[in-house]
């Protein structure tokens, strides 16, 4: 009986110097666990809650456009376009127009400061038989503050030779797609 009880409690306190040494061992790397995990979701929140200014741009934004007098500022005719802004810098556009008297537009955007950004991007033009009639160039200076978007362009339409035949001012107005 002796050996019994004394296997007994070599056992159990063999099992209570092993608890109480691998507990602590246990708890620490389960708080460096938590705070790996803590600090990953700091710096997720501090990324998403500050997002790359020159990020916020990015995504696609429903946009109505005012044809202007450049001398007035008075507005002539007013449509609506699409504008993606592409991760890395690309823009893609289209708008109302009929697609028979125009392409899809491609082009560029950059992040200036603050809320700022300048954009430009290109398409074709076509007559009404659908022959090539020479490319427009749309130049945005950009105003972002959240979820809207105000620009101040300039049109340059060229001819099938890329001579400049004429420039139109504009201003823009948009909010981004949900």
């Amino acid at each position: 009986m002796k050996k019994i009880s004394l296997k007994a409690i070599s056992g159990v306190a063999l099992a209570v110097i092993f608890v109480l040494t691998a507990a602590p061992i246990l708890a620490s790397a389960q708080e460096a666990k938590d705070k790996q995990i803590e600090q990953r979701q700091e710096e997720s929140f501090e990324i998403s809650a500050s997002a790359k200014k020159e990020e916020r741009i990015e995504g696609v934004w429903d946009s109505r456009v005012t044809i202007r007098n450049c001398q007035t500022g008075n507005p002539l005719t007013t449509f609506r376009a699409m504008d993606t802004f592409i991760r890395g810098g690309s823009l893609v556009d289209t708008n109302a127009s009929p697609p028979t008297t125009r392409g899809p537009g491609f082009g560029r955007w950059q992040y200036v400061s603050g809320g700022q950004y300048t954009a430009t991007f290109r398409f074709f033009l076509y007559n009404a038989d659908g022959t090539f009639a020479g490319v427009r160039r749309v130049t945005q200076t950009i105003d972002l503050e959240g979820d809207d978007l105000n620009s101040m362009v300039t049109v340059e339409v060229f001819d099938t030779n890329d001579t400049l035949i004429s420039t139109a001012c504009a201003t823009s107005t948009a909010r981004r797609v949900e």
